[in-house]
């Protein structure tokens, strides 16, 4: 699991938000986020971060990732835009919306295995479309931002046949970079170069 300096990823969260600060409801949506546990949300129960400050880490990757990727592939479209679906995606990880945790944490022997479990006495709704709701309670949201929120899980969930026809550019951005940042970023794997031979690993 990647290893992050609390402090310095509050900075990088606080310095995204800041670019993001004049769209109206956003420092509102912050305020409620933060007052749930933003800050000591995990971004899974054992999976994925499962520690305090997981979620906000994965997130700023998130950030950082899709802007970098908009540069590239999406130019069209606004910072404001990318950042406002990277950095909320997954805040439903934060409050089901009715005031209810999300994760809580795991004080069974089990712990180890598991650090979080899953709060059972939360609204049960799927967790991109309980995002989605989450901040369209705050923020008037395009059509595309919409869908890259509530689909930003891709093809992994079986909500994508909803928009399998028709999935906007925006959504595949958000996916990939959320993709991406799960599986090398947190892992590690970007730090480590795969240049072994098969010949030379079987001498």
């Amino acid at each position: 699991m990647a290893k992050f300096d609390f402090e310095s990823l509050k900075n990088d969260y606080y310095s995204l938000l800041k670019k993001i600060s004049v769209r109206k409801g956003v420092n509102e949506l912050n305020t409620y986020l933060e007052k749930h546990g933003l800050f000591k949300a995990p971004a899974s129960t054992k999976y994925h971060l499962c520690t305090e400050g997981g979620l906000v880490f994965h997130s700023v990757n998130v950030a950082k990732l899709a802007i970098e990727l908009k540069k590239i592939l999406l130019t069209d479209i606004s910072d404001e835009s990318v950042i406002l679906c990277a950095l909320f995606h997954d805040c439903h990880k934060v409050t089901d919306g009715f005031s209810n945790t999300t994760y809580i944490k795991n004080e069974s022997n089990d712990s180890e295995k598991q650090p979080y479990l899953w709060n059972k006495n939360q609204f049960s709704f799927s967790g991109a479309h309980k995002s989605l709701l989450i901040i369209s309670h705050f923020v008037e949201l395009t059509c595309d931002e919409m869908q890259a929120i509530a689909y930003h899980d891709g093809p992994y969930v079986q909500a994508w046949e909803d928009i399998a026809s028709d999935p906007y550019p925006l959504t595949f951005l958000i996916h990939f970079a959320d993709l991406w940042s799960t599986w090398v970023i947190e892992k590690g794997k970007d730090k480590i170069i795969f240049n072994k031979k098969f010949l030379e690993d079987s001498l």
